[in-house]
């Protein structure tokens, strides 16, 4: 009818310009259409359970419904004043109140799920409607959507006016089911829960792009649109967005000499064994590879990913890494292997991580900021603009980035669905899955049911991987308690494996290049002196500590000791260039091609961040008692390449293991890691250790109290596992709290109404603290404030130049600003600390420099600014940093006794 096509959609900047309401509704409709048929893998098509005719037919009718709730009195008395011409035109048709009793009681989604339901639309289809904003619909104790026309009919069908209305949306509702193909609403297919998640993820998609005024232009306000304006209109916009397609691959398997080709070595036995069990599943399932350090589990991983991608139709992968250091430093290596995949055509690939815009490599996948060009624009990868939202982040074609882009798919926030269809065609792989707790295990699981819910290939890497936890997350996948002797197997290296919902598992037979390390106890005060008898002719030492306290403290001691060796410090305090370039050092003198005078008489302190990531490799280890799987990380980076120079002291692998001696243990490790697991690895740690033989049982006998213990209790040891189960049990119920609901509680549900109650996080930032436990960080960019007022760079970093304070910074002023990021101690994010921290950080940034917020790039940050002695004071707090020792701070002596 001729009122529906007055009904506006969306207003602009400009009085003269509109969209029509049943425009945006069918460039949302074809836009959907041409999503699910040119940009949805294959594997995620067949989790809708419908066929390709039907299900094009129900996301049109989607596209052509979903904002039926902007036909109401409420909507257009709220948008048509912005538009005279529109208003004055509609109500000649139609009058509209001015004011409403309940306005805030029918947004606009939660009135189109109403109105598709009061046309008798099946519940399943209506609440994908109501839930496109990102959140399913709540229905309150006095607030039913069924119920929302009769509890507020003035936002429906304003004075009077029932019968005007719904004959609208009657029209509208039968020119869809027309236009669809479908005979009457009884038509419309019943979709399962896990089908109107993906379809609601789908059409929030299709919902920004059709409402993206660069790709759907609005029109003038004196035109109300024609027909004849599609398909072209939405081809044009189509071909502006230029999604790239799915990851397809067409060789189903892959075979020894596959691999040579595609990664330049032959498969080692544990990449064989890789290969040849991903090769023989008939269903996707879950892979985990139990593997010593340095064998090769990320190739083994592509190369099954691979093998998954061509059988089961997944159209991307996502690999997930404990941090962002480890994330960035694959990030080239996977780009290189991304490479390959896309030598026909063009994939998108995304670094996914909150300093993403940091990474220099990435940057230059950035169209228009590559400092060379390809031959061929259409084959390779790139960072498409389209993803580069942190909401669009797991829609890209290879993502690469932080595990909690994946656990954050389990956590009760607006807009979870976009990273259900983001992972739902992927084949997933997660490395280290081992490193979390049981805060952050708890969403791993949650993310896991729902990845098996979807039928996703997923692959978990880790070398030291305690039984109990391989059984939940296979549990955890299949949705079921599986029992059988796999879950205590302690065979190593192991492959554990799903077959249509079988179990199997293989022990890979160890190569014969076993290494024996020395385990010997050493006090912290007699490091000084064993360190100059043992490396005293030479060599590269690496110290291993549990807190940035300690290192700094241990390297400031070390330095004074021995004066003829370098001393290198590296931990979490330093601004992210200054660890980049320690880093890079570190590789140099350190790493497989390092030469022995590169690494003569180099001892390097530093925390958790040498356990993980980086490539290089020590003549002798010293390291703080920790639980037994990261001590035995840490023991991976002790002779770890095979080297004829060693000094002749050192040719043997020794581990000295820091331990005060007198039974008790070091403040800061108890605070890290608790006294229950420190206990236990130091009653279980031999003088000798078989790397890898004695991996699997080390960390079992540790972790496995519960089955049948080793040790002998007593009454304190009976107190620390007490106090320790009751942590874990704490920290997963609180989880628990955020977690969104297991498939299995969603398989009885009809529609998506209640599926999420309640709303956590509501930014990117809370979102990203809410799936880590503990108190939150604070991250501030660091520059210096002259005395004359000006802002500098640090005096090693940009020659120490000055930016403008007055002003906001150019692009890539705000680059090398946004990279002098510093994530401030613990001891500032505690929860009786922070709110004084950020404001008076608040408070400098908006005396001082309240114009760099209007920059993009620091829009949001927080700014600490050191005088030029590069001293701050802070919260009470004296802060000063140094390019060698890091970040170090103390309280102000008037504050000393509080």
């Amino acid at each position: 009818p001729y009122g529906a096509k007055l009904l506006a959609g969306k207003s602009g900047p400009d009085e003269g310009l509109w969209m029509p309401l049943w425009m945006h509704e069918w460039d949302t409709a074809e836009i959907f259409c041409r999503l699910v048929q040119n940009w949805l893998p294959g594997a995620v098509r067949g989790q809708l359970g419908l066929e390709e005719p039907l299900l094009v037919s129900v996301v049109r009718f989607l596209g052509l419904m979903h904002d039926v709730g902007k036909a109401t009195p409420l909507f257009q008395s709220r948008i048509l004043p912005h538009i005279p011409g529109a208003y004055e035109r509609f109500c000649k048709e139609i009058t509209l109140p001015t004011c409403f009793l309940y306005a805030h009681s029918s947004p606009h989604a939660r009135a189109s799920e109403a109105i598709l339901l009061d046309l008798g639309c099946p519940e399943g289809i209506a609440s994908v409607a109501g839930a496109h904003h990102g959140k399913p619909q709540v229905n309150g104790l006095d607030d039913y959507v069924l119920d929302q026309m009769e509890q507020y009919p003035s936002n429906y069908w304003g004075k009077g006016q029932r019968k005007q209305w719904q004959a609208l949306w009657q029209a509208q509702f039968q020119a869809a089911l027309e236009a669809c193909g479908f005979s009457g609403q009884d038509a419309l297919p019943k979709l399962t829960v896990p089908a109107q998640l993906l379809l609601t993820g789908l059409l929030t998609m299709a919902d920004w792009i059709a409402s993206n005024p660069r790709y759907f232009p609005l029109i003038p306000v004196e035109d109300l649109g024609e027909g004849v304006l599609y398909p072209e209109r939405v081809d044009r916009a189509w071909r502006a967005l230029s999604l790239t397609g799915p990851w397809e691959i067409v060789c189903s398997g892959m075979d020894n000499d596959a691999f040579h080709e595609r990664f330049g070595f032959a498969p080692n036995a544990i990449q064989q064994a890789v290969l040849q069990a991903a090769n023989g599943m008939t269903a996707p399932g879950i892979l985990i590879l139990e593997a010593q350090m340095g064998v090769g589990k990320t190739e083994a991983a592509l190369a099954a990913a691979e093998i998954f991608a061509a059988k089961f139709q997944a159209g991307g992968l996502f690999f997930g890494l404990p941090t962002q250091a480890t994330a960035n430093g694959i990030f080239d290596r996977l780009t290189q292997w991304a490479q390959t995949q896309s030598q026909e055509m063009l994939h998108s690939i995304r670094l996914a991580h909150g300093a993403a815009e940091l990474n220099e490599a990435y940057q230059q996948l950035i169209p228009g900021r590559s400092v060379t060009q390809e031959d061929d624009p259409d084959s390779g990868v790139m960072v498409h603009q389209w993803f580069e939202g942190r909401k669009q982040a797991l829609l890209a074609d290879f993502v690469i980035g932080t595990v909690d882009q994946l656990l954050l798919a389990a956590l009760k926030q607006k807009h979870v669905m976009l990273r259900h269809l983001g992972l739902a065609g992927k084949v997933v792989v997660v490395d280290e899955c081992h490193a979390y707790d049981a805060y952050m295990n708890r969403y791993l699981d949650r993310a896991l049911a729902w990845l098996g819910c979807y039928h996703v290939p997923v692959i978990l890497l880790s070398a030291t991987l305690p039984a109990k936890r391989r059984s939940q997350l296979i549990q955890a996948y299949l949705g079921t308690n599986q029992q059988g002797n796999w879950m205590t197997s302690r065979g190593y290296p192991l492959l554990t494996w799903t077959d249509g919902g079988q179990i199997r598992q293989e022990m890979v037979p160890l190569p014969p290049q076993e290494k024996t390390v020395q385990r010997i106890s050493l006090q912290e005060q007699q490091l000084p002196a064993f360190l100059r008898q043992t490396v005293g002719q030479g060599g590269c030492v690496g110290i291993m500590v549990n807190t940035v306290k300690k290192a700094q403290e241990l390297a400031a001691v070390l330095r004074k000791a021995l004066p003829e060796h370098t001393v290198l410090l590296v931990h979490a305090q330093f601004l992210s260039p200054d660890r980049a370039e320690k880093e890079q050092e570190l590789l140099r003198r350190l790493g497989k091609t390092s030469t022995a005078a590169e690494r003569d008489r180099l001892i390097v302190v530093g925390t958790q961040v040498l356990e993980q990531s980086l490539d290089i490799d020590f003549d002798f280890l010293v390291t703080e008692l920790c639980p037994m799987d990261l001590l035995l990380q840490r023991m991976g980076r002790l002779h770890r390449h095979p080297r004829v120079d060693r000094p002749a002291s050192l040719q043997t692998p020794c581990c000295a293991v820091l331990d005060p001696g007198d039974g008790s243990f070091e403040e800061g490790s108890l605070a890290v890691y608790g006294r229950w697991l420190l206990w236990r690895t130091r009653r279980l740690l031999p003088d000798f250790i078989r790397l890898p033989g004695d991996i699997p049982k080390l960390v079992q006998d540790v972790y496995g109290w519960e089955e049948a213990d080793c040790l002998e209790k007593d009454a304190e040891s009976q107190r620390s596992r007490a106090e320790y189960e009751k942590e874990q049990k704490d920290r997963a119920r609180n989880a628990e709290n955020f977690a969104i609901l297991r498939p299995q509680e969603s398989l009885d549900r009809t529609g998506l109404d209640d599926w999420m109650q309640e709303e956590y996080a509501q930014s990117d930032a809370a979102a990203r603290a809410a799936v880590r436990d503990g108190d939150p960080s604070v991250e501030v960019l660091v520059m210096v404030r002259h005395q004359d007022g000006s802002v500098h760079f640090l005096p090693w970093y940009q020659g120490g130049r000055a930016v403008a304070a007055d002003e906001p910074p150019c692009w890539e002023d705000s680059l090398q600003i946004a990279r002098q990021r510093l994530r401030l101690p613990g001891y500032f994010s505690r929860r009786w600390k922070i709110n004084e921290v950020i404001r008076e950080l608040e408070e400098q940034n908006r005396t001082i420099l309240p114009q760099w917020q209007q920059a993009p790039l620091l829009k949001g940050e927080l700014v600490l600014l050191l005088d030029e002695s590069l001293t701050a004071y802070l919260a009470q707090t004296v802060l000063r940093y140094d390019q060698a020792e890091g970040l170090t701070y103390r309280k102000e002596k008037a504050y000393e006794g509080d």
